[in-house]
């Protein structure tokens, strides 16, 4: 069974709250003036136990940042996650169970004409999402990296789930290279011949960035802008 990464939002949310507390003592508010501290979560896929420094003694395992967020926040050491991408994915962003919401790690293309609401992969498009929930409490809500939670419509993509702003891929897995969807990733062969390159932006693909870097310089040089150019005094949700 994979292991999901050792959530550590309440450190992270520690660090951005304190973030937020410079922010308004800059821009002129008083302390107290407003309680919704900036929020970013981060997911890191098939992230063993001991692929943190605080959980293992090899030398070869250097997390320092890590390390000082458990330290300084809480550290979630009992979090259970489902083994495989989508379903853990849907469930995150869906606040549900995963059996509430979806197992299977089916392709992204899976489509069941006989049932409108659930009848996709991903999220149904019936349920709410921890993005909109987000916005619907004032936030501004951004994205970077795998989706893996629906594509069939519009409304099963990370702008219909209630993210304003995005960079990353749909499916299980790509090349981090080239944004490919080769066997070697996705470990199968879809209709087209996996002949796509799934990376994608907020309006369409983001053919301009197809092979220029390392896919997660691409996605942290994204997170980075969008926190460079958020307006401080509206509460922000970054998801990475």
């Amino acid at each position: 069974m994979l292991m999901r990464a050792t959530l550590l939002l309440l450190g992270c949310c520690a660090v951005a709250a304190a973030a937020h507390g410079k922010d308004a003592k800059q821009h002129g508010h008083r302390k107290g003036e407003y309680d919704k501290p900036h929020i970013m979560l981060m997911l890191a896929d098939d992230f063993g136990w001991t692929n943190i420094g605080l959980h293992t003694q090899d030398q070869e395992v250097q997390t320092p940042n890590m390390n000082s967020l458990a330290a300084s926040g809480v550290e979630l050491d009992r979090h259970y996650a489902y083994k495989i991408c989508s379903p853990s994915r849907c469930s995150l962003q869906s606040g549900r169970y995963p059996v509430n919401v979806n197992v299977v790690n089916v392709e992204p293309t899976v489509h069941n004409p006989s049932d409108p609401v659930g009848g996709y992969a991903g999220i149904p498009v019936n349920m709410t999402t921890i993005a909109w929930k987000m916005r619907s409490a004032g936030y501004r809500t951004y994205m970077t990296g795998k989706w893996d939670a629906g594509m069939a419509t519009p409304t099963h993509t990370p702008m219909g789930r209630g993210y304003e702003q995005w960079l990353g891929y749909y499916h299980h897995a790509n090349d981090y290279w080239t944004e490919g969807l080769p066997l070697l990733s996705t470990g199968s062969v879809d209709v087209c011949g996996n002949a796509y390159v799934d990376l994608w932006g907020t309006e369409g693909p983001a053919s301009t960035l197809n092979g220029t870097a390392y896919e997660e310089e691409l996605f942290t040089n994204h997170s980075l802008a969008m926190i460079k150019n958020h307006d401080p005094s509206e509460p922000m949700f970054l998801f990475h």
